[in-house]
């Protein structure tokens, strides 16, 4: 699983565990968001709507990443550029921590995304690169993107219990300004990209159906791990017969710790994936784990017993596992070929994970949550389709740039 750490030398392996040390602070951002949303809604006095809406904000930022990610590096190098990209996330946790301006709260959840959005621009690029688009490489990465997303939610519940609720943003902060202290020693093959070359500008790729099944599928994807990562929590202490069946228990504690669970879980899945991808097709993995999210999402939804609910969220990780990842690898020949394949692809989910947010959101605030969630079940059907018809997709080794 590891072979392709022992065919680096020592400088391209150290920027390969930065990327992952990176991915590991960008799960943390992700998953802090939604763990600490009921305390920002509480303190802040904010609506489920406007909440939906700084979610998206979020998306948003991740969206504008998808672009300047992929152009700033023509004028400042990429290791520059990824410094001062990543930077944004950590600056935008601050603002949430110390302020509840809307129009600053808002600008906060958009500079996370910028951040965030880029790491995973770079991330993803840069690992395929290092290691040929192995799909063990990426599944890896994302595990580490997992372990920061088990840690959020925990750090949060301790750190608010010992301190106050805005201990846990400010703990991100810290983890990322050493992340950002590592891109700036790192050594980045092709440092500053040719503005002149062809491949830097064009986006002939976006002609190609595979591409646009790759973008379709993201796009599903992203809807929804960001819907569930953003109101898990908030829809679990909503949730009206699942606080009937607690009784005297304590829903909040649970609600984080369902977060945890699901993290955990994608973690195992993962790394389960890096395995199973030497020996199955990534295109029969995605379409099975699609039907799979599909099926225990709906269990979620339906089940009041605690234990279901609590095994449907964890199947739920595990199919989700690999998805994204896996994505990423399956697309490698456009996004090593062509600077703006991946942050393309990365502006695709991010479409979706501005809109699907807020729609939950408002959903929530006219029908409530039990009905919003439907919404994040109709986008993962979708996924469910587009992972069907990848299976049919061939990957043409040449794209034309006419």
């Amino acid at each position: 699983m590891f072979s392709f750490l022992r065919r680096m030398d020592p400088s391209r392996r150290r920027l390969l565990l930065t990327c992952f040390y990176a991915f590991f602070c960008s799960g943390m951002v992700s998953l802090m968001l939604g763990s600490a949303m009921p305390d920002l809604k509480r303190s802040w006095g904010l609506s489920d709507s406007f909440s939906g809406v700084l979610l998206s904000a979020h998306s948003i930022g991740n969206m504008v990443a998808g672009f300047v990610s992929g152009i700033v590096p023509f004028w400042l190098g990429r290791r520059r550029s990824i410094a001062l990209l990543a930077s944004l996330a950590f600056l935008g946790m601050t603002l949430m921590a110390v302020t509840g301006a809307p129009g600053l709260l808002f600008a906060a959840f958009v500079l996370t995304g910028v951040g965030r959005g880029s790491v995973t621009n770079f991330n993803n690029h840069t690992v395929n690169v290092l290691t040929d688009g192995s799909p063990a490489a990426a599944n890896i990465l994302h595990a580490c993107f997992a372990v920061g997303a088990i840690t959020a939610p925990m750090a949060f519940l301790l750190l608010s219990r010992i301190a106050a609720w805005q201990a846990g943003l400010f703990f991100v902060v810290l983890c990322g300004a050493a992340a950002v202290f590592l891109f700036s020693r790192s050594q980045v093959p092709d440092d500053r990209p040719d503005r002149k070359q062809k491949e830097a500008r064009t986006m002939a790729f976006l002609k190609e159906p595979a591409f646009l099944v790759f973008a379709g599928m993201m796009f599903c994807y992203i809807c929804s791990e960001y819907a569930i990562n953003g109101w898990l929590v908030t829809y679990l202490q909503h949730k009206q017969s699942l606080f009937t069946a607690m009784g005297e228990g304590d829903i909040a504690a649970y609600s984080q710790s369902m977060a945890t669970l699901l993290w955990a879980v994608i973690l195992a899945g993962r790394l389960t994936c890096a395995w199973l991808s030497r020996k199955v097709s990534q295109k029969i993995l995605m379409f099975v784990a699609s039907i799979g999210m599909a099926a225990c999402f709906t269990g979620m939804l339906l089940a009041s017993a605690v234990p279901v609910v609590t095994g449907c969220i964890a199947g739920m990780g595990f199919c989700m596992a690999g998805i994204c990842p896996m994505i990423y690898s399956d697309a490698v020949h456009y996004t090593n070929t062509y600077p703006l394949a991946t942050g393309t692809l990365l502006a695709f989910g991010a479409t979706g994970g501005i809109l699907m947010p807020a729609l939950v959101g408002f959903l929530a605030q006219s029908g409530g949550f039990e009905m919003s969630m439907i919404a994040i079940l109709v986008s993962i059907v979708l996924l469910t389709v587009f992972s069907a018809v990848n299976i049919r997709m061939k990957t043409r080794k040449g794209v034309s740039e006419t």
